[in-house]
């Protein structure tokens, strides 16, 4: 009776933090649309870049003496330059998740909030089409439906707001593009510790973007500006990130899937408070199908999810 209690107790703490996770990561459209300032604050590179940095910097030291996890096995990897030892997939990672970042603020900054976040979200539709190549993992007929439901979803998206956000639009298919990526690179780490991981992936992005930056002369920002790059990197970037790690630890894959769709509900709210942004008709008409089709995808997967566990 004491380990169910103790169990129950578990889970329901690890659904507290995954809606803590989701909650804090949906004011990302209004905090980017914000800082931007309609032109007037610093680029989207830019706040891609301190974003990183900063979200990295305050993961730094629950990683901690679990760099090693990244790294090659073996005598090869002791003998090669301390890059070369570095794991592909970690490399991967960090590339995939930087061009994730750059699309997605890019996206936030050329076309409405829920647009950006909606069409990231058809990252898991992204890994049904490339598992099979990269983890050979072939998806049932079952889940080729389920891709066609939110295929339906995103020509809704496209069609309704074409001639005002294309390039938006297609930096945020892109962002989702990179997150479906991403996350088949982060399978591969399943024996890395998740915090080197997050904290690789931050800094090693922040290290990429630098040369553009400096490039367009654009490092320095206005004082008015700093507490909010900071407060994106720490606030809505980095503890989510730890948040949600936390909680997957409590609560099954296919629960934790349908919790955060918390995040794509919840950002064109806070967008609307902060900046006046409305959502467009065709946006909540195809993220409302994009939207059922993960919630299908994540019931539908239940049961093997729970078996997997046993």
């Amino acid at each position: 009776m004491q380990d169910h209690s103790s169990s129950r107790a578990a889970y329901t703490k690890g659904v507290l933090l995954l809606v803590a996770a989701a909650a804090l990561w949906s004011i990302n459209g209004a905090l980017i649309k914000h800082v931007y300032a309609g032109g007037t604050g610093p680029s989207g590179v830019v706040i891609a870049f301190y974003r990183s940095l900063f979200a990295g910097l305050v993961l730094l030291p629950l990683a901690r003496g679990n760099w090693p996890t990244l790294l090659r096995s073996g005598a090869a990897a002791a003998r090669g330059s301390s890059l070369r030892s570095v794991r592909p997939a970690a490399i991967a990672c960090v590339i995939f998740f930087t061009l994730m970042t750059v699309c997605f603020v890019v996206a936030n900054l050329a076309t409405e909030a829920a647009n950006a976040i909606i069409l990231q979200y058809t990252s898991t539709f992204w890994i049904f089409l490339l598992s099979p190549v990269l983890l050979g993992e072939k998806a049932s007929a079952r889940d080729i439906w389920i891709l066609a439901l939110a295929i339906v979803g995103i020509a809704i998206i496209f069609v309704g707001n074409a001639s005002s956000g294309m390039f938006g639009l297609l930096n945020g298919l892109g962002s989702g593009l990179f997150f479906g990526l991403l996350t088949m690179m982060i399978r591969r780490l399943r024996n890395s510790d998740p915090a080197a991981v997050t904290v690789f992936n931050n800094l090693g992005s922040a290290v990429l973007i630098l040369p553009v930056v400096l490039i367009a002369g654009g490092l320095i920002v206005a004082p008015s500006v700093w507490f909010w790059l900071v407060f994106m990197g720490v606030v809505q970037f980095g503890i989510p990130y730890y948040l949600f790690s936390l909680g997957l630890a409590r609560v099954p894959a296919h629960q934790a899937a349908l919790i955060t769709l918390l995040e794509p509900v919840l950002n064109p709210v806070w967008t609307y408070v902060v900046v006046g942004e409305t959502v467009p008709p065709a946006t909540l008409a195809g993220g409302g199908v994009i939207l059922v089709a993960l919630a299908i995808y994540a019931l539908v997967r239940k049961r093997p999810a729970c078996e997997a566990a046993h």
